[in-house]
């Protein structure tokens, strides 16, 4: 039995999978191998949106973090604080990095580095936020308000929810979202910055400042809207205390992921003064992408164990249809047909039945994944409209039994809270779409060498049916 005999053979028994048993019955291979399709069908279907929505998910937050949090390097004056240095130690800088002006020296020197797109001088450090109907921990950022620029990363990944994106003031400041949520603060409002300072005396007192909003701005990233507060760097730079801040340039590359970085880092490090440290952005955020990674395997990994289960179901199928085809290898042996002729067609089954179910499943598992913000959007919809039902039916039960065994006192003001499938509070609050091609090509591939591995067994068992024995029970 040859090959062309082992592929006419597999599409005879895919194109007309059921025959009809001795009492005339039709039996279920056919409906075996269309249901092992549709469950790999389906079982691709949430591995490839699981795989699409954890890389943009992973992309998305990374990639805000590494151009608004970290940069993609920063350089800072070896880990400790210029005030804290002592007097040689600032009489030694070249720069006079001990001055604002010198921070914004050393910004240009670096900016001049080849691969270097952008440095930017900073100053950060914690405070208190105020405003007339409360106050919240901020992240104090004093940053030149050229980083707002078009066509830098911060004007591309910020978007001004009310106001302007400018420091056009030495008080003006931009605050996050989150900060004007919780402060219930708009442009033209006064915030106040609480800070600390050391008094000749050696005390740490409070010091308040007064800024006006110019705008509120968001990332689309709650953890890091809730928490910034922006303010010219000449300003920042005085107002925040040396020992209760941190002084550092923050470059930007042409891109912080392609082969030239380390390079680039490599150029940085050369030109810095003996002070300086550079830190690139991974090692900065070592934990947290780490973080990101693992849970994307754990993911895939579970998505994978669901194909995997679904698998099987294509050597169940390959069962039934070897014991169906009893009769017909029995005849195909007695005439010639080899053993691994039989088993070649049984494989070649199986592999087209996984193929059938990776050509249903990936496309359908795009088009979801594709619009999957209107998905989750349309579902959570859809789930509100049960849950405020139930909220107001439980709402008026409660209250029609507060009045027959109480004075009826009991207050139905509560706020009805809806359902958030993905807390904004935790991810992105919109997902990007991030097709990784590879990633797909390779969970094809991977189902289509499942789908030949488990068809294995069955046809080996197939392939050694004997004719003799199997033609006497006919």
């Amino acid at each position: 039995m040859n090959v062309k005999a082992s592929i006419l053979y597999a599409t005879r028994m895919l194109l007309s999978p059921s025959q009809k048993n001795v009492s005339g019955e039709g039996t279920s291979a056919g409906r075996s191998i269309i249901g092992a399709v549709l469950c790999i069908a389906l079982s691709l279907i949430p591995l490839v949106v699981v795989l699409t929505v954890s890389d943009g998910m992973i992309e998305g937050i990374t990639s805000r973090i590494v151009e608004l949090s970290s940069y993609h390097m920063q350089v800072t004056i070896a880990g400790t604080p210029i005030s804290r240095l002592s007097l040689e130690e600032r009489a030694s800088f070249q720069l006079g990095l001990d001055t604002a002006q010198g921070v914004e020296e050393l910004a240009l020197q670096l900016q001049a580095v080849p691969g270097v797109v952008a440095a930017f001088p900073e100053r950060q450090g914690i405070g208190l936020a105020a405003g007339a109907r409360g106050r919240t921990g901020a992240t104090i950022r004093s940053v030149p308000p050229e980083i707002f620029a078009p066509s830098s990363s911060f004007a591309t990944l910020f978007k001004a929810e009310e106001g302007t994106m400018s420091l056009s003031s030495p008080r003006s400041a931009l605050i996050g979202r989150g900060v004007a949520r919780n402060l219930d603060l708009s442009p033209g409002d006064t915030i106040r910055v609480v800070t600390m300072r050391t008094s000749p005396t050696g005390k740490i007192i409070p010091r308040i400042t007064p800024f006006t909003v110019e705008g509120i701005v968001s990332c689309g990233y709650q953890e890091l809207d809730s928490l910034w507060v922006f303010i010219p760097f000449e300003t920042g730079y005085t107002l925040l205390e040396g020992s209760l801040s941190s002084v550092l340039v923050g470059i930007q590359t042409e891109d912080a992921f392609g082969d030239d970085f380390l390079e680039t880092a490599w150029l940085v490090e050369e030109s810095l003064p003996s002070q300086c440290r550079l830190r690139l952005w991974n090692q900065i955020n070592t934990a947290q992408y780490e973080n990101f990674s693992s849970t994307r395997i754990m993911l895939i990994f579970v998505m994978f164990l669901i194909v995997l289960v679904a698998s099987v179901n294509v050597s169940s199928a390959l069962v039934m249809l070897a014991m169906e085809r009893r009769r017909e290898i029995a005849i195909l042996k007695s005439v010639g047909a080899s053993t691994g002729g039989i088993v070649s067609a049984f494989l070649l089954t199986g592999f087209c039945a996984g193929a059938a179910g990776v050509a249903l499943g990936i496309p359908l598992g795009i088009l979801c994944a594709v619009n999957v913000n209107r998905i989750i959007s349309g579902i959570e919809e859809i789930l509100n409209i049960f849950v405020h039902f139930w909220y107001n039916l439980s709402g008026m039960f409660m209250t029609f039994l507060d009045k027959i065994i109480s004075d009826g006192s009991y207050s139905t003001t509560r706020d009805f809270v809806p359902v958030q499938l993905l807390d904004p509070a935790f991810y992105l609050e919109e997902i990007p779409i991030v097709l990784p091609w590879g990633g797909i090509f390779a969970i094809a591939a991977g189902t289509l060498v499942l789908s030949v591995v488990v068809s294995v067994l069955p046809s080996i068992k197939a392939g050694k049916e004997k004719p003799l024995d199997t033609l006497r029970k006919f």
